[in-house]
């Protein structure tokens, strides 16, 4: 039993607390509080990933403080406690009967109005530059609905209707302009009630700590009812619970499917959308999930004859334009100042950038008394400068996307080596025990070592996380005493070789360093005869091996005796582990109080 057993006791004692606490049984919803941060204290040194481990702080601080609160209104100091809600007022069920109540069946769309919506959608189209693929897919979207209404008012049968859609490419390729046609396309064709695209992406859905998300994301579903709900970078949802490590991510997830079934004008329309390679991860998380989605959109890289265009576009919209030999030259400026990877890396965000930094030149250039087309007008050299700064800074932003989502990311971010979190990625370097593992040969793969200031900043880094598992490790291993031993004597005779005792005590050895013997230490320091050498030797190794599990076991059988009850001692005993857990959270979670 490891760090997960042990999380997973702390969230079910959590959850019991609740329940307990909603139902009014105060002093039993006290003692499970109490009895979840205690486990949670524990878990939490043996978590490795800084994000889980900021989730258990968070939720600690959040149980600790109803639990003082319990605490106060147990002794009668408070009046009747306030029954823990997700959200306040009505329910969903109540809110979502009341839009009911005001909502009135659309009858059938006629074939001219069917012919006016695939015309609309056609202009809507025509104003987007590019996305030659999606377009087609849009069109036969827009048909199989049609043909669908034409069914259903000729009265044969239709299919189940799925209206869910993917969306995959790299940011800036027109995902979210894409998703706001669908929105109206679904309207027009009495598909969806509402035309609206609620944004989201994972922190507007997943709380943190137990019980929540799945309120936090039914609160966004209600608000997109009738609509869209866009999850931007869905694949943050899975990449941890992929990984095997926890969050509560799963519970929005699992809220999403619960109405994904649904159908009529006043469902949900789930779109998701983010990068493909990771999209295709986060549609393999769940079978039912992936049945669920009907419409598959990818999204390609804009070429530069698509980027030439955009900037028109925006030129034209903002009233400013390109000096006549800087527009016979635009697309050759694009081409020559940036690279495939770059185009790849923007696509239409780069249009914005080239704008922004053209007009900067064009106002430095410029005098104050300036006026008319000279104030609007950008020259040939603007444009070139422009150009010229994609390849002398590399925006913060999209050092901060190669992070997101991975610890080691976050990491190397932190440490300023957030330009080779794409590196990383790459070399599916994901966990900080994945980072701790670098060596100088991986680090020169990763062009770390390049520059003087980078390498030592990531000698340094490595160096500070080993040197901290290794503090970690030690301290967990003085805590360590097996089950019937009093001492390393008694577990020596225990395992059958008493003999050695004498001389593992002359050498000062411990249970913290008992683990890190083998055969030829023992040799040297002297354990005779051979057999009882080599029984010690096993010994040893089976120490090692069942000491994290042993350790597991013994405090979750002493939470579970703990938490059966009611304290035994009533309050004043409540009031001590209270004052532990006080103290335990100032140590042990250090970072707890600085929010």
């Amino acid at each position: 039993m490891g760090s997960i057993d042990l999380r997973e006791k702390a969230i079910s004692l959590a959850n019991e607390a609740v329940t307990a606490d909603n139902a009014g049984q105060y002093e039993l919803a006290l003692t499970k509080y109490v009895a979840a941060i205690e486990t949670f204290t524990i878990a939490v040194k043996y978590e490795r990933a800084q994000s889980v481990q900021d989730t258990i702080r968070a939720k600690c601080l959040e149980y600790m403080e109803r639990a003082e609160y319990l605490k106060k209104q147990v002794r009668g100091e408070t009046g009747a406690p306030k029954a823990l809600r997700a959200g306040g007022g009505k329910s969903l069920d109540e809110d979502d009967a009341d839009d009911d109540a005001d909502f009135e069946e659309r009858p059938p769309l006629t074939e001219p109005e069917l012919v006016e919506a695939e015309r609309r959608m056609e202009e809507d189209l025509g104003q987007l530059v590019g996305m030659n693929s999606v377009k087609v897919q849009m069109r036969k979207v827009c048909k199989q609905l049609a043909l669908d209404i034409a069914r259903r008012s000729d009265g044969q049968t239709v299919l189940a209707p799925i209206r869910h859609c993917l969306m995959t490419g790299n940011p800036g390729t027109g995902k979210t302009s894409i998703a706001r046609l669908v929105a109206k396309l679904y309207k027009r064709l009495g598909v969806s009630l509402k035309d609206h695209v609620i944004e989201v992406q994972k922190g507007d859905l997943v709380a943190g700590y137990v019980n929540q998300t799945g309120a936090k994301t039914a609160r966004k579903i209600k608000e997109a009812r009738g609509g869209v709900l866009f999850v931007d970078e869905a694949y943050q949802l899975t990449q941890m619970l992929q990984r095997g490590q926890s969050d509560f991510s799963g519970e929005a997830i699992d809220e999403m499917m619960k109405v994904m079934n649904d159908s009529g004008p006043r469902a949900v329309t789930f779109i998701f959308a983010g990068y493909k390679k990771e999209m295709d991860q986060f549609m393999t998380y769940n079978p039912g999930l992936e049945s669920r989605v009907k419409y598959r959109f990818h999204f390609d890289d804009y070429e530069v004859p698509d980027l030439e265009k955009i900037l028109h576009i925006k030129l034209k919209c903002n009233g400013w334009k390109l000096a006549p030999d800087a527009q016979a030259q635009c697309a050759q400026i694009i081409e020559k100042g940036t690279t495939m990877a770059l185009r790849a890396r923007y696509n239409g965000r780069l249009v914005d950038n080239l704008f922004q930094w053209a007009s900067d030149e064009l106002n430095t250039r410029i005098k104050i008394g300036a006026r008319g087309a000279e104030l609007v007008t950008i020259s040939l050299e603007d444009l070139k400068t422009a150009v010229s700064k994609f390849n002398q800074q590399r925006p913060a932003d999209r050092i901060r996307e190669a992070a997101n989502g991975t610890e080691a990311g976050r990491m190397l971010l932190l440490w300023g080596l957030g330009d080779f979190c794409e590196a990383a990625g790459e070399k599916e370097y994901i966990s900080l025990l994945d980072l701790q593992q670098l060596d100088e040969h991986a680090m020169r793969e990763l062009k770390m070592l390049v520059k003087p200031a980078d390498a030592r900043r990531a000698r340094a880094l490595i160096a500070s996380m080993r040197a901290e598992a290794l503090a970690a490790s030690a301290a967990r291993d003085q805590l360590y005493v097996p089950a019937d031993c009093r001492d390393i004597r008694e577990w020596i005779e225990l395992v059958g070789c008493a003999p050695a005792a004498s001389t593992l005590a002359a050498h000062g050895i411990h249970f913290d360093v008992l683990g890190s013997l083998n055969y030829d230490d023992l040799k040297e320091m002297g354990v005779t005869p051979v057999g009882t050498r080599r029984r010690l030797a096993k010994a040893i190794e089976l120490f090692t091996a069942q000491r994290e599990s042993a350790k597991a076991t013994a405090v979750l059988g002493a939470l579970e005796a703990r938490s059966a009850g009611p304290p035994p001692g009533g309050v004043g005993s409540m009031e001590q582990r209270l004052s532990s857990i006080r103290e335990v959270i100032s140590s042990v979670l250090p970072s707890a109080g600085r929010r």
